[in-house]
């Protein structure tokens, strides 16, 4: 079956596997006559009044499969703007699939992945802002991430952006009746100044937050290198708390760069285990030496993990001339420390710990997440959408335009032209204008059932 924003649609809205309860949710024009066949209750389904919830047996092939309570929710005051109806039963995933096959079997369609939140955006019933949030909500590993796709669901980008371009359109409102009549309308330039730094100034705060909205939504790419046998891996796994990398006093054991995901305060660290580096004749151990300096090129971090109890060697000097931005971290703190770290020349701060003893540990925490925020402070009114930071770079370079037209004193055509540009900007961030294409990538992101 083709796909058509005409269709009934279904999907299952739980997470796959065996749950104590399952959801399939049902929405379009054919909803509650489709959904129908499939329940047995009290009142026919179509007497369900809007928001109630109704207890019954659940039909497959008219015969009954499970008890269930279902939900009705009809058009225009649903989720998705059309008529609604969820299942509720049992988790089992013989039942819910069993039950999605027989809906499409009378007439519904499967969801693609996003559509409900798709149709609820096109139904008017959220803006874009608000369900680009729902991935987000769902997806959210920290506080933080969790905070800030509520703050963007409840609408505080939109009435945010929306209220910025309200006050500029009426600037440009005043601009093009000057220039219509120009005999009965004046504008002052300072007011339109005034109103182009404010305007400026609001984006470029949001801007500015995207360095740590990015780390919220997506994290960072944190690598630790060093020599074999140094304590990357053991490192690895008390930054974890958990046993995730191989540990053994035999060097290389490594081979391969080790990924995985831990949150440091609030900030979402992508940790990167790399191969031990050294001059090797093992093809194996090379290709991993080769592997890690491709991941040290795409961190977003780097540490430096040296020995303390034993003197710098080449491999660390090399390493360490390499990175000048690389934290230095001195580990085995606990076997002792070579005098000859802490001679000057060695060139840089240190942190010292010891993963065996765990002593340093919170110190090496802090100064990550420090590194990665560079001393700013996480909120949840923060850009964390890509999309959104691209739109709102446009929209100040438009009104940087706009200021340096009134500053020149260019004809009012050309400033109305670049403070349109920005506000084109602005509305691709809320969707009020946007191709058809970004719509279907934005919404293939999200999981099916939502």
């Amino acid at each position: 079956m083709s796909a058509s924003s005409e269709d009934t649609i279904v999907a299952i809205a739980t997470p796959a596997g065996e749950g104590a309860i399952g959801i399939v949710r049902l929405s379009g024009a054919d909803a509650l006559h489709i959904a129908s066949s499939h329940v047995s209750l009290s009142v026919p389904l179509q007497q369900v009044q809007n928001f109630h919830i109704r207890f019954g047996q659940l039909l497959l092939d008219g015969q009954p499969k499970d008890e269930l309570l279902i939900f009705v929710a009809r058009a225009p005051n649903s989720y998705t703007g059309e008529d609604t109806v969820e299942f509720q039963c049992h988790g089992s995933p013989v039942l819910l699939n069993g039950l999605v096959r027989s809906l499409i079997a009378t007439g519904a369609r499967q969801a693609e992945p996003g559509e409900f939140a798709k149709r609820a955006f096109l139904s008017g019933r959220i803006d874009l802002t608000q369900a680009e949030a729902v991935a987000d909500l769902i997806s959210a590993k920290t506080d933080f991430g969790l905070d800030s796709a509520f703050f963007q669901l409840r609408g505080g980008l939109k009435d945010r952006f929306v209220g910025l371009s309200e006050e500029l359109r009426q600037t440009k409102t005043l601009i093009e009746a000057v220039l219509d009549f120009s005999e009965d309308v004046t504008v002052d330039p300072e007011r339109v100044r005034r109103q182009l730094h404010q305007a400026m100034q609001l984006l470029s705060d949001q801007i500015e937050s995207y360095r740590s909205g990015k780390l919220i939504r997506a994290g960072a790419r944190v690598v630790l290198c060093g020599r074999p046998n140094v304590g990357k891996s053991s490192l690895m796994n008390v930054l974890l708390g958990e046993n995730r990398a191989i540990v053994t006093a035999t060097e290389g054991t490594t081979r391969d760069t080790i990924e995985e995901t831990v949150e440091v305060g609030g900030v979402i660290i992508n940790l990167i285990d790399t191969a031990g580096i050294r001059e090797t004749g093992d093809e194996v151990e090379k290709e991993g030496t080769r592997r890690s300096g491709l991941a040290i090129e795409a961190a977003d971090l780097v540490l430096v993990v040296c020995d303390q109890s034993t003197p710098p060697t080449i491999e660390d000097s090399t390493l360490l001339n390499s990175h000048p931005e690389a934290i230095l971290v001195l580990n085995k703190h606990d076997l002792g420390e070579d005098a000859s770290w802490s001679d000057p020349l060695v060139g840089r701060p240190s942190i010292r710990v010891s993963a065996i003893t765990g002593e340093g540990m919170e110190g090496l925490r802090s100064r990550l997440r420090d590194e990665l925020l560079q001393g700013e402070e996480i909120n949840s009114e923060i850009i964390t959408n890509e999309r959104h930071f691209i739109a709102l770079r446009q929209a100040r370079h438009a009104l940087e335009r706009t200021l340096e037209a009134v500053d020149q004193g260019a004809p009012g055509e050309v400033v109305s032209f670049e403070l349109d540009e920005g506000l084109s900007a602005l509305a691709l961030v809320i969707g009020e204008t946007v191709a058809q294409d970004i719509l279907d990538k934005i919404f293939s992101q999200f999981c099916i059932g939502k």
